[in-house]
């Protein structure tokens, strides 16, 4: 019995890591947890709301049309952060570009991903405000243009307001001059068809579709890794201590 427990605990120090992981991926929101015993350890866990920028040549389409408005500053928060912890130390050029009724693009091309350049792109994101419609189909033609570029990744909250087999139809016909993955992530999971649609739109440029947990699977997770794995029945305790 001994040995099935100690053996029961290394399995679920591995479940325990591994959620970990999962959580440093693309999620929400973004919190750090500390936790120290002894020699002090510090678990740092960073829940991104865009994932982890796979390309090195990026342009980030971000839909700021009205009824993105309830999600806009955490949207920012999140942009942000991406900009500064990510494109600055992983990417070589970048781009960003806001649409509703029209597009509001950063910069005329992709960007050296220079200090400067991270520090102008978030001072311009702090302006981002919420109003119109959703034109997806104007804003991917207008990325696709970049020299260079490599992955969009396209964050929005419902349907474009063309028709969405005109969107999926437009991108394959820019695909086959340019290999461009789209990244999709929704802010809005109970829209059914935007969700299909925009999988669809991932799926066959080779991107990834994302859309964020809500906060109360957040709080059971968090329950979970910081209170740790009880077996009633045994009395094992994995916790999050004891993983670090």
């Amino acid at each position: 019995m001994e040995v099935y427990i100690r053996c029961m605990e290394k399995v679920l120090r591995r479940y325990v890591q591994r959620l970990q992981w999962l959580l440093s991926g693309p999620v929400l929101c973004r919190r750090t947890w500390y936790s120290t015993s002894g020699g002090s350890c510090k678990l740092q866990v960073h829940r991104r709301l865009f994932g982890t920028v796979l390309e090195n040549r990026v342009c980030i389409l971000l839909d700021t049309s009205g009824s993105v408005g309830p999600y806009l500053q955490q949207v920012k928060t999140e942009l942000v952060l991406l900009i500064w912890e990510q494109l600055r130390k992983r990417c070589d050029s970048f781009n960003l570009l806001s649409f509703a009724e029209g597009l509001q693009s950063w910069q005329d091309t992709l960007v050296e991903t220079t200090d400067a350049a991270c520090h102008e792109a978030m001072h311009w994101v702090t302006h981002l405000q919420a109003q119109g419609s959703t034109s997806i189909l104007q804003a991917l033609m207008k990325a696709f243009s970049f020299h260079d570029l490599e992955g969009l990744y396209l964050l929005t909250d419902g349907k474009p307001d063309t028709s969405c087999s005109l969107v999926l139809n437009e991108v394959r016909r820019l695909r086959e001059k340019r290999d461009v993955k789209v990244h999709t992530i929704s802010l809005n999971c109970s829209d059914r068809a935007a969700v299909e649609f925009l999988r669809k739109l991932a799926s066959f440029t080779g991107g990834r579709y994302h859309c964020p947990v809500g906060e109360d699977t957040l709080s059971k997770i968090h329950s979970l890794l910081t209170k740790g794995f009880i077996d009633e029945n045994v009395g094992c305790r994995v916790t999050e201590r004891e993983v670090c």
